[in-house]
């Protein structure tokens, strides 16, 4: 069971009681046993099947001979999509002594490598550790991070994005962009998207939103120039998609995602890196890390496999050859 962190209160309340505890020498008492190294999930915001990514690690951590409860505890917690809250969460996973934090998505790791500096980071569920400052190479990072990513999350420059719209919308002529706007990386990934549309002769409208209060207007926004297709960037956007898909489908337009949780809740089709590798390969790292090595040592471990997955029952006609290259259709028994 993955254990919450303890309010900010309680562990000032700790730490003053630690710090008052003497024997009657007069002499501090020994810390008593803490019980097993704390592994600190931290992630900037709840996408649809989260959990499932954090289910990976923890599967990673198995492979290596370690048991949870045993070899280490798993704490999460989550900013909800509100980035300005993550210096506090990491603050609190450093004042928490653990062990490893592990930084789930880039918002997280933008903020960690500018506050974390002792502390190992393990990253994972991220398109671009190089521009969050982690490192400029695979072997060449900073000493107390490491990670798995995956570059614009399985399609770098959005071209297969572009394409799986165009195959299966064959008559679109626009494509709406909908970003979290406060976030560097998802306004990065817009950028490509809008280029990589241009280039396939798509008409381009794009809107951000700050705040997951905002989907609905956002989408309407989207939706009344006339786009043929939504396409979806930043967590704030993914926090916020029952609301986007929502407005979508009382639009009558198609969401493409890169997440195949959100095609599971109506989202037409996602191209998406293998979350399941990843999460294991980030799960071995931490446990590299429990049994006494250097983050510094271990690469980066890049995802290069990809897969799509779409819904026959989203309200888009999807094309037989869409499907057959869809390692998950939803609606298809033979595809779970």
């Amino acid at each position: 069971m993955i254990k919450a962190f303890p309010t900010p209160s309680t562990l000032i309340a700790a730490v003053l009681l630690a710090a008052v505890a003497t024997t009657g020498c007069g002499e501090k008492k020994p810390a008593a046993p803490a019980g097993p190294p704390v592994v600190a999930l931290v992630r900037a915001a709840d996408w649809m099947g989260s959990e499932w990514s954090e289910d990976a690690i923890k599967f990673g951590l198995m492979e290596a001979g370690l048991e949870e409860g045993v070899d280490f505890t798993l704490r999460l917690s989550s900013a909800q999509g509100d980035i300005a809250t993550l210096p506090t969460l990491l603050q609190a996973a450093v004042d928490a002594k653990a062990a490893v934090i592990v930084a789930l998505q880039d918002a997280t790791l933008q903020v960690a490598v500018q506050q974390v500096k002792t502390t190992p980071v393990v990253f994972h569920l991220l398109a671009d550790p190089f521009a969050a400052g982690a490192g400029t190479s695979d072997s060449s990072h900073l000493a107390n991070f490491t990670g798995v990513y995956s570059p614009g999350f399985g399609d770098p420059e959005q071209d297969r994005r572009v394409e799986l719209i165009r195959r299966t919308l064959p008559k679109a002529k626009s494509v709406g962009i909908l970003f979290s706007s406060d976030e560097p990386l998802a306004v990065s990934l817009k950028d490509k998207m809008k280029s990589a549309a241009g280039r396939a002769g798509l008409r381009v409208a794009e809107v951000g939103m700050a705040s997951i209060n905002d989907a609905p207007q956002a989408v309407a926004a989207l939706t009344s120039q006339k786009v043929d297709a939504i396409e979806i960037y930043g967590n704030s956007v993914h926090t916020a998609f029952e609301a986007v898909i929502a407005a979508a489908k009382a639009a009558k337009t198609p969401v493409f995602s890169a997440s195949p949780f959100e095609v599971m809740k109506g989202a037409t089709a996602a191209i998406y890196p293998d979350f399941q590798e990843g999460g294991t390969e980030a799960g071995k790292m931490v446990a590299r890390i429990l049994k006494g090595e250097s983050p510094g040592s271990i690469p980066f471990y890049r995802v290069t496999t990809s897969r799509v997955a779409v819904n026959t029952s989203a309200g888009t006609a999807v094309p037989a050859e869409v499907m057959k290259e869809a390692t998950k259709v939803i609606g298809d028994s033979t595809k779970p």
